[in-house]
């Protein structure tokens, strides 16, 4: 199935807008990794957060979100590309459902404290690395925070995954951002209105789809849209994962070739495991001990 995040901007491109429903995407992911339900709950959030900024990124662009927990969840990471390549991971990635009052996932209490560090690589020597203390757990809100202090860009984000017996149900997000305080305050007072109508997004996803969000919040001050098409995809590969056998000591090599085995290497971004022959660390020796 092909998963689309649409954007676009509204009230004469003062406001920017992007929306998905990415439930095949958190789907992929949680299979992938064979998640249990609260960590495919938190790394879907992350990575249908990471998935809404696809259309806002340049041509050598590559945005990443990381969460680094004190709890259960010790660490969840979601990366994006310009291309619609998203791939993302958590550890541990079997954790223990929490649940508040409500009933609902306690994600707060699973990552407790921690920090939300957002990532730019621009292509250039060093990536732009911005950390935040996390104010809430729950994701959406952090990231929230993360652009209103960090960015000084107003926002408002939705982000949501539903899970029932069957594994994920539903999953979404929307992002709207304030592009210019010139905005009248009464139309601030509106998105925001109709902004938390269609929150649970995921609640509102099971009936309608991410355009009807969208129509619902902005009505006619909607001016443009576009789509651009979002994949589970890893750039590993049996050559990378060569690569990082060379990082091993020459002692640590020659222990491999002595049991002659085939060696697993595991991508932690997709869970893809590559085998490696004990001839092709034999190579990697001999390279090591030219």
């Amino acid at each position: 199935m092909i998963i689309l995040v649409i954007n676009g901007i509204a009230y004469k491109a003062l406001v920017r807008f992007s929306v998905i429903d990415s439930t095949d995407l958190v789907k992929t992911a949680t299979k992938k990794h064979n998640l249990s339900p609260i960590t495919s709950v938190a790394l879907g959030r992350l990575l249908t957060g990471i998935a809404l900024m696809v259309p806002w990124l340049s041509k050598n662009d590559t945005l990443t979100y990381i969460i680094e927990g004190s709890n259960k969840i010790k660490y969840i990471a979601a990366q994006s590309k310009n291309n619609g390549n998203v791939r993302g991971y958590i550890l541990p990635k079997i954790v223990d459902t929490i649940t508040n009052e409500k009933g609902k996932f306690d994600l707060k209490s699973a990552i407790g404290n921690g920090t939300l560090k957002v990532v730019r690589d621009l292509g250039l020597k060093t990536p732009y690395v911005t950390p935040i203390k996390l104010i809430s757990g729950e994701i959406a809100e952090d990231l929230t925070y993360y652009f209103t202090i960090s960015e000084q860009i107003p926002s408002a984000i939705a982000l949501g995954v539903l899970v029932d017996k069957n594994g994920i149900k539903r999953a979404g997000g929307i992002i709207i951002q304030i592009l210019d305080q010139s905005l009248p305050k009464k139309d601030i007072t509106e998105i925001e209105k109709k902004f938390k109508e269609i929150t649970p997004i995921t609640n509102f996803l099971e009936k309608h789809t991410p355009i009807d969000a969208l129509k619902h919040i902005f009505g006619k001050k909607i001016e443009k849209t576009e789509t651009h098409e979002i994949n589970f995809r890893c750039s590993c590969s049996h050559q990378k994962a060569l690569e990082s056998l060379k990082l091993l000591k020459v002692d640590e090599l020659k222990e491999i070739i002595i049991k002659n085995e085939i060696v697993e290497v595991s991508c932690k971004w997709c869970s893809t495991t590559y085998k490696i022959k004990p001839e092709e660390v034999k190579k990697i020796l001999e390279e090591k001990n030219k």
